[in-house]
């Protein structure tokens, strides 16, 4: 059981240390594209390998981040950013 918890553990590991990666390229090329890219590029990684609970888990982190990426992308068009 615990090779299971472990295992689980890296899964999630890579999910949010991805996403964290995705933000700080973002923030330091404002390519919403690149972003766009990356996001579908890991919901893909976990829709094939079949894993119904990450790839929920992974999907509601990148829809909550949604709000946080959009309102730096509208900043960056201004130019405040």
């Amino acid at each position: 059981m615990q090779g299971k918890i472990e295992e689980r553990h890296k899964e999630i590991a890579h999910i949010q240390n991805t996403i964290w990666a995705m933000y700080k390229d973002f923030l330091s090329d404002h390519d919403m594209a690149a972003y766009n890219r990356k996001m579908g590029e890991l919901t893909k990684e976990y829709y094939d390998k079949g894993d119904k609970q990450l790839l929920s888990f992974c999907q509601n982190i990148l829809i909550s981040w949604c709000p946080v990426i959009n309102g730096f992308a509208e900043e960056f068009r201004k130019g405040d950013g």
